[in-house]
This record gives structure tokens, C-alpha cells and sequence, in this order.
């Protein structure tokens, strides 16, 4: 499913960090330059109202007014050696623990969805700004 959402989540990353609230950005950027045996990619970030809909057909969102509709949210699919997307648990807390340190150094509150109870449990893939939004 998500080759259908992402056909071609590397070379689509940088437009998909240039999408991004300039923060949220900020903190991806720094995540990745820290830690340069992590490799991971943008998977989803800013959503159309297209992108929303089938975010939600799909049950991988369950409202319209997601922040990645503001792009405020951000998906970081991580990387195998070989550069193909793989959903590994221990790789996600290390994006996770990495984006967290870059956020916290740059002053900038967020929310993994690895910590969010209900809706499916946890989004280890999700990160966004909390709120209020920094601009």
C-alpha cells in the first residue's frame, strides 16, 4: 500500500521536505545531518484534500483536519543499507529518539505518534508540531 501512496519515496523526499511547515523541516533536516548512519525518508507529509481522503479510506488517518493537511505532520519511513523502505520497530525509535534530540535542541515542541494511544494504537512513522504552530 504504501508504494501506491509513495511510488518513489527517495526521490520524492526533498520535494517533500520543501513542503513542510519551515519548523518541522528544520527539525528533519537536523535529525538527519546528526545522525548520518540513520537513513530514513519523508513517506508522507503535506496532504492535498486527495492525499486526506485516501489517508482515510485507507485507515491510516480517521479525520479530515489532519496536520498534515497544514503540513505540520510528517511520515519518516526508514531505510535499509540497500536504500529500500522497510517498517522496522527498532529503526523507527531511532528516527524517533534522533527527531526528538534535533527538535529538543532546536527548541521546537512535537508528538511522536509511537507515544499516541487509541486510534490504532501508535504511529511510529508520525511525527508533528504540537500545538500552538510555530511559524
Amino acid at each position: 500500500m504504501f508504494r501506491t501512496w509513495n511510488p518513489d519515496p527517495v526521490g520524492n523526499h526533498e520535494a517533500n521536505l520543501r513542503a513542510l511547515n519551515p519548523v518541522l523541516a528544520r527539525v528533519v533536516r537536523k535529525a538527519g545531518a546528526d545522525n548520518s548512519d540513520l537513513r530514513f525518508v519523508i513517506g508522507s507529509g503535506w496532504r492535498n484534500g486527495r492525499l486526506q481522503r485516501m489517508a482515510v479510506a485507507w485507515g491510516w488517518s480517521r479525520t479530515q483536519g489532519s496536520p498534515h493537511r497544514r503540513g505540520n505532520a510528517v511520515d519518516l519511513w526508514p531505510l535499509d543499507r540497500e536504500g529500500r523502505v522497510f517498517f522496522d520497530r527498532q529503526a523507527q525509535n531511532r528516527i524517533a529518539a534522533a527527531l526528538a534530540k534535533a527538535a529538543a535542541e532546536l527548541g521546537v515542541p512535537i508528538r511522536w505518534g509511537g507515544r499516541f494511544h487509541g486510534f490504532k494504537d501508535m504511529d511510529r512513522s508520525h511525527f508533528e508540531l504540537a500545538r500552538p504552530y510555530p511559524e
